[in-house]
């Protein structure tokens, strides 16, 4: 619900009881509008129409209650629904970050360049070969 509207809503509630206690205190202290409310209540036709207003806002003012409090029930609903709803979801696993490496800034020179030294023995391997494909028993 808007600002606006909770503070015209807030405005006419202050109004209407100010209104009702300025007329109560009015009963109070004035006798012949104690004798007037007491002669309208004395009539039928007025007693029944004030008595059915008292009844329609007590009907409605308890409707719209109950249709309030309903409605907070199916959002509380709602809400423990998506709970529960996430709460059965399998757990993700989370990825790792990767990170990235920034190049150096400024390149690494040494004053000679590095010569890596062969793991086998490649004239080795070489006369092993030879030595397998001279086979004798072919002879």
């Amino acid at each position: 619900m808007p600002t606006y509207v909770k503070i015209i809503v807030l405005a006419q509630a202050a109004a209407i009881l100010s209104f009702t206690v300025w007329i109560y205190q009015v009963y109070l202290n004035d006798i012949y509008f104690q004798e007037y409310v007491i002669s309208l209540f004395r009539s039928n036709i007025i007693g029944d129409v004030v008595l059915s207003i008292v009844t329609m806002s007590v009907f409605a003012l308890g409707t719209f209650t109950l249709l309030g409090s309903m409605s907070t029930t199916r959002k509380q609903r709602k809400e423990w629904s998506l709970l529960s709803e996430q709460a059965k979801a399998p757990q993700m696993r989370s990825t790792p970050v990767i990170g990235t490496v920034e190049p150096p800034s400024k390149p690494r020179t040494s004053r000679r360049p590095r010569q890596r030294k062969p793991r086998a023995d490649t004239a080795k391997i070489f006369d092993s070969m030879r030595y397998f494909a001279d086979d004798p028993r072919e002879q």
